[in-house]
């Protein structure tokens, strides 16, 4: 039986204008948050800072931070599902990554810019490689020591945006279709890896989501917000106030769909809640690379 239809002839300046200027939807974006009890976490965070003060290991910035706990579980979340490690390539073609990447977000300029650090080994750091890993490529991407960013900026400084956005897709089909490996010209081969982590809680933001960036082929993106206090339902059914961190996640549906999301989000939100295990140091071989088609 087929289905009638009518014009609409009520139609808003709004609607109509809406319905002419965007095309039907072709976005694989979907979204989801988690909110944590923190409280272990912030605990065990505070323990490690004071073992360290206490072995007068304590020095600059590098102590442990949220950031590296998130960091692990998520290198955790990815080795328990290794087949959600995967990227689309060649518009279409579904591939498993062999390594697990992770890409920290990092402001620069005094918040006027932003770039990030790619963590090769995710999975292979403990708690205490994590936080000279990602202290030691911060600072040298702040001070413009690090040769690979350095020499990409400076060529993207340089070019006018006309030819900015066609050397942007060139970078993307080498580096990513074809995976060529050109770190001297600040190009690596699949630049941003397995997940890409951003930490805006220092900015005081609640709850926030960030869109998947063009070059990057990351399943997921995941924001970690600040820790606030807020109203929590205890385990005997109490009503309490405890910290929370709310983790905000932006998934390519082509490759997670709401059910692997949950079961990443376990891992992850296990992980968190007893931190003292992410400081075992766990060193894994992923099965090899499966394509499908």
């Amino acid at each position: 039986m087929s289905t009638s239809f009518e014009a609409m002839s009520d139609v808003s300046t709004f609607r109509k204008t809406a319905a002419s200027m965007w095309k039907a939807p072709n976005d694989p974006t979907i979204y989801g948050s988690m909110d944590v009890d923190a409280s272990a976490a912030l605990a065990f965070i505070e323990a490690h800072r004071a073992k360290r003060l206490d072995s007068g290991r304590a020095g600059g910035n590098e102590k442990l931070t949220i950031t590296h706990l998130v960091c692990a579980a998520v290198a955790r979340a990815f080795v328990k599902y290794p087949q959600l490690n995967a990227k689309v390539r060649f518009g279409g073609r579904l591939e498993r990554r062999q390594d697990i990447d992770l890409f920290v977000s990092v402001a620069t300029g005094g918040g006027k810019d932003l770039s990030g650090a790619r963590i090769e080994h995710a999975d292979r750091l403990s708690l205490a490689q994590w936080i000279p890993a990602v202290a030691g490529k911060a600072r040298a991407i702040r001070e413009g020591t690090d040769p690979s960013f350095e020499k990409s900026r400076g060529l993207f400084k340089l070019l006018p945006f006309f030819v900015l956005g066609p050397l942007l897709k060139l970078v993307d089909f080498l580096t990513n279709e074809l995976h060529f490996d050109l770190p001297t010209q600040g190009m690596p081969r699949d630049p941003f890896g397995s997940a890409v982590i951003t930490n805006v809680g220092p900015f005081g933001i609640d709850t926030a989501f960030a869109p998947f960036i063009p070059l990057a082929r990351a399943p997921m993106l995941i924001l970690i917000s600040e820790v606030k206090d807020r109203p929590w339902v205890s385990e005997d059914k109490q009503l309490v106030v405890r910290p929370v961190l709310r983790l905000c996640a932006t998934f390519d549906h082509r490759i997670i769909d709401g059910f692997s999301a949950g079961k990443l989000a376990t891992v992850i939100r296990e992980a968190l809640e007893h931190p003292e295990t992410l400081a075992e140091t766990a060193v894994t071989t992923l099965p090899s690379r499966a394509v499908a088609a």
